[in-house]
C-alpha cells in the first residue's frame, strides 16, 4: 500500500512539538533534518513508528528523520505545515566540534544539487558507451551538444555551490552568484589562458582556473557574509540596498583572486593529494577499508566529509577512485537485505527487506541499513564483510568512476570508458561479489527472526528466573568464557539499548551495558592489552590473553569535544592490570556542554553471548555482565 506522506508530515510535526518547537527543516538525499528548540520533549520511539519513517538520528544539533527515496515528498508537506525561522542555524543551539561543523557545512552545500551533478555524470557515461559501440558520431552536432550539456554542471560548479552556500552563510544569493560567475567569466578564463602577468592595485594575481573548483568559492562566500553584514550595519538606509552589493562584489572578487582562491586551491589539492597518496600505497587495502566501513560512516552521518575529495578528483584527475571502492559497500548492504528477504519467515519483515534490497540496488542504502540490517545486527556485519571483500577486488582492478554519481545499478554507465575495459570489468566483479556474498553470509550466519521472537523471550524469561545473583568480585585471572567482567566505572547500570547513541543502542557495535557514571575515572576491567586508543580520549579498546575484546566509549557524541576534558593515562600497545586507571574525564564539563556522559561498555565480538546485570548501582569492583 502506498504511503501517504502528507499524513506522515502531519504526524511528524505533531510528534516533534508542533510548529512552535520547529525552528528550521532541510533535507538531504534521504533525511529530513530538523532544528528543534527543545529535543527533550520528543519521543523518538513514537516518531520512528510513524508510517513512512525508517528511523531517527540525533547528531550535530539536528534531529534527523530518515525517510528514504520519498524525502522530497515529505519535505514539501512538512514545509506547508511549519513556519521556517530563516535566522535559525543548521545545528541548533548545542555547541558542536569543528569536525561536526565542517560536515554540516558540506552537507548543506552539496545535498541540494547532488542528483543534478550525478545526472550529468551518468549522461557522460551513457555517451561513453554509445561512442564505444559506434552508435553515435563524435563529430556530429547531437554528440557535441549532449557532451557539453554533460559537462555544464561541473564547469559551472562554483555557481551551483554559491547558491547553496549563500543560504548556509546567509548571503544575498544574487551577490554570491555574481562572485562565482566572475571566477568562471570568459574574460577571466582568457587571462588565464593567455598567461600574461596581471596585477590588481600593484599586487600580482595568481592566475588559476576555478572551473569545477570547490573550496575557493566556499571560502569566498563565507567571508562575503561578514563583508555584507558590515555594510548592511554601517551604510545609511537610503544607499544600503544599492551600495552593499556593489562594495561586497568589488571587494570579494579581487580578494578571492588574490587570496582565498589560491589558498582554497592549495587546501583542496592537499586533501585530495593525501587521499590519493594513501590509495596508491595499496589500492587493495584502501578497498577493504572503504568497502567495509563506508556504510558505518553513513550511520554516524560523517560520510559527507568525503564529497570535496571526490568532486576534486573529477576536476583534477578526470576520474575518482573512491567511488569505485564505495560501490561495493552499497551493493553489499543491498545483498544483506536480500539475504534477510530470502531467509525470514516473517511476512512483514519479508516485505520490508525486499523493498530495502531493491532501493539499495539503486544506490539508496539507508532503508536497508536502518530498516533491516542494523536492526537485526548480524546482516549489517555480514554486509560490511562482503563490502570489504568487494572493495578489495575493486582496488585490485583499480576500478574508478569517470563521472560523478551515487553508486547503484542505474549509474553503472558512469564507470565505463572506452580503452579502460579492465577497470570496468573489475568494478562489475566487485559489486557482484559484494552483493552475492552479502546475501550468502546473511543466510548462513542468520539473525533473530521476528517470527520466533516470542519463543525466544519466553526462554530468556525462564532462564532469568533460574538465575540468582552474581558474585560481585572476580578472580585476578583475565576475562574468559563463563566469567564476569568488572565495571570500568562506578555508577548506574542500564541496558545498552537505552543509551542515546544509535550505533550502540542497536548493538551493531556489540553487546554490553551502559553505565551512568558517578565520577570521571575509568579503570581496566581485566588484565590485558590496550589495542586501540582514540586520540580524543573518549574511546579505549582492550583485549585479554583469551582473545576477549572490549570497547569502552565515554559519552555520546563526545568526539566533537576533540579531546577537551579528557586525560588519557594509557597508549596503544600498553599492558595493563585489572583496576589500572585508563582515562580521567571532566564529568562536570561534559554535562555543562550538554553531552550525555553514559559510558558504553561493550564486548566487540558479536559471537559472544553476554548476560547483563542492569538496573542497579555498581562499583568498579562489581560485575557489569557475564560472558556466557
Amino acid at each position: 500500500m502506498a504511503i501517504d506522506y502528507q499524513k506522515t508530515a502531519k504526524e511528524l510535526v505533531k510528534e516533534l512539538g508542533g510548529n512552535d518547537n520547529i525552528s528550521n527543516v532541510t533535507h538531504c538525499a534521504t533525511r529530513l533534518r530538523f532544528i528543534l528548540k527543545d529535543e527533550s520533549i520528543v519521543n523518538k520511539e513514537r516518531v520512528a513508528k510513524i508510517q513512512g519513517v525508517i528511523t531517527t538520528v540525533q547528531a550535530g544539533g539536528q534531529f534527523q528523520v530518515v525517510i528514504g527515496n520519498h524525502v522530497k515528498d515529505a519535505y514539501q508537506f512538512v514545509t506547508e505545515l511549519v513556519t521556517i525561522d530563516e535566522n535559525a542555524g543548521s545545528t541548533g543551539n548545542k555547541k558542536a566540534g569543528i569536525v561536526s561543523r565542517i560536515i554540516d557545512v558540506i552537507s548543506a552545500i552539496f545535498a541540494p544539487f547532488l542528483y543534478t551533478l550525478a545526472a550529468c555524470g551518468i549522461l557522460q557515461g551513457i555517451l561513453g558507451v554509445l561512442v564505444a559501440l559506434n552508435a553515435i558520431d563524435t563529430t556530429g552536432g547531437t554528440y557535441q551538444i549532449l557532451n557539453f550539456i554533460s559537462w555544464t554542471a561541473f564547469t559551472f560548479l562554483p555557481v551551483l555551490i554559491s547558491v547553496t552556500a549563500s543560504k548556509k552563510f546567509k548571503v544575498n544569493t544574487y551577490i554570491a552568484v555574481v562572485i562565482a560567475c566572475a571566477l568562471v567569466c570568459p574574460d577571466y578564463i582568457a587571462m588565464v589562458n593567455a598567461g600574461d602577468p596581471v596585477y590588481f592595485l600593484g599586487i600580482k594575481v595568481q592566475l588559476l582556473s576555478y572551473t569545477s573548483s570547490v573550496i575557493p568559492i566556499i571560502l569566498s562566500i563565507w567571508v562575503a557574509s561578514y563583508v555584507q553584514r558590515f555594510f548592511e550595519k554601517y551604510l545609511p538606509i537610503v544607499i544600503r540596498n544599492l551600495f552593499t552589493p556593489m562594495f561586497t562584489i568589488a571587494i570579494m572578487v579581487p580578494l578571492t583572486l588574490l587570496a582565498f582562491g589560491p589558498v582554497g586551491n592549495a587546501i583542496g589539492g592537499a586533501i585530495g593529494g593525501i587521499y590519493n597518496t594513501l590509495y596508491n600505497l595499496n589500492p587493495i587495502i584502501a578497498g577493504i577499508v572503504v568497502g567495509g566501513l563506508w556504510e558505518v560512516l553513513v550511520i554516524f552521518g560523517v560520510h559527507w566529509g568525503i564529497t570535496p575529495v571526490t568532486v576534486g578528483n573529477y576536476a583534477n584527475l578526470g576520474y575518482d577512485t573512491f567511488t569505485g571502492l564505495q560501490a561495493s559497500a552499497v551493493f553489499s548492504q543491498a545483498g544483506a537485505a536480500f539475504g534477510v528477504f530470502l531467509k525470514t519467515k516473517d511476512k512483514e519483515l519479508k516485505g520490508i527487506s525486499a523493498s530495502a534490497a531493491i532501493t539499495g540496488f539503486f544506490g539508496i542504502t539507508e532503508p536497508a541499513i536502518y530498516g533491516v540490517n542494523l536492526r537485526l545486527k548480524k546482516p549489517m556485519i555480514c554486509g560490511c564483510i562482503a563490502g570489504a571483500v568487494g572493495g578489495a577486488i575493486g582496488g585490485a582492478f583499480r576500478a574508478v568512476s569517470w563521472g560523478y554519481n551515487m553508486p547503484g545499478i542505474a549509474t553503472l554507465p558512469a564507470y565505463f570508458k572506452a580503452g579502460h575495459m579492465t577497470q570496468f570489468i573489475g568494478l562489475l566483479i566487485s559489486i557482484a561479489v559484494a552483493f552475492v556474498l552479502g546475501t550468502v553470509l546473511t543466510m548462513i550466519v542468520g539473525f533473530e527472526d521476528s517470527a520466533s521472537d516470542n519463543k525466544s523471550d519466553n526462554v530468556s524469561a525462564d532462564n532469568e528466573n533460574r538465575t540468582n545473583s552474581v558474585a560481585t568480585n572476580t578472580s585476578d585471572n583475565a576475562a574468559s568464557a563463563g566469567t564476569a567482567l568488572l565495571a570500568p566505572v562506578s555508577g548506574n547500570v542500564i541496558p545498552v539499548n537505552e543509551v542515546k547513541d544509535e550505533a550502540f543502542a542497536s548493538e551493531a557495535m556489540g553487546k554490553g551495558v551502559g553505565i551512568q557514571p558517578e565520577d570521571g575515572k575509568v579503570y581496566a576491567p581485566f588484565d590485558g592489552n590496550i589495542d586501540a586508543v582514540f586520540p580524543t580520549g573518549h574511546l579505549v579498546g582492550m583485549s585479554d590473553a583469551t582473545g576477549t575484546e572490549i570497547l569502552i566509549h565515554i559519552g555520546v557524541d563526545t568526539v566533537k569535544l576533540e579531546g577537551r576534558g579528557f586525560d588519557l593515562k594509557v597508549k596503544q600497545g600498553d599492558k595493563v592490570r585489572k583496576g589500572d586507571l585508563l582515562v580521567e574525564f571532566d564529568k562536570e564539563l561534559l554535562e555543562k556542554e550538554g553531552y550525555d556522559t553514559t559510558v558504553m561498555f561493550i564486548v566487540s565480538d558479536p559471537s559472544k553471548n553476554v548476560k547483563v546485570h542492569e538496573g542497579r548501582k555498581t562499583a568498579v569492583k562489581d560485575c557489569a555482565f557475564e560472558i556466557i
